[in-house]
């Protein structure tokens, strides 16, 4: 399993807070996606349903934009700017973070099994 690198405190906060915006933005843009395509199947030619298909479609074209610029204009802007430490705010490493992050969520999932009873069947 990825660890964190042993760069100061600061950085990881700010790489974590970066690949939580990464990933909560692509959660919204495909729910975004497959709402505006359900919109659009079950719509019936509603021109209200259409329009909020469409509307939905534009937040995820501006939600993939956000993920753009938080992937490639922060860091760009960091490194910019001279912040002390910008060479540790790339791409990968947002990636590497929130993998890391994604993890830690599905470990939490992971743990919460149904309690077994003495035959070893599960119960629910």
């Amino acid at each position: 399993m990825y660890t964190y690198p042993q760069w100061d405190l600061l950085s990881n906060i700010m790489l974590s807070v970066l690949a939580i915006l990464v990933l909560l933005v692509f959660w919204g843009v495909i729910y975004a996606i497959v709402y505006a395509i359900f919109m659009f199947i079950f719509s019936g030619w509603n021109e209200e349903k259409i329009k909020k298909a469409w509307n939905s479609i534009r937040y995820a074209v501006l939600g993939f934009i956000l993920t753009l610029i938080i992937l490639f204009a922060i860091p760009g802007a960091l490194r910019a700017l001279k912040v002390p430490g910008y060479q540790y705010y790339t791409s990968s490493n947002i990636f590497k973070t929130a993998k890391i992050w994604l993890n830690k969520v599905i470990d939490v999932f992971n743990q919460q099994k149904a309690p077994e009873n003495v035959d070893g069947n599960y119960e629910l």
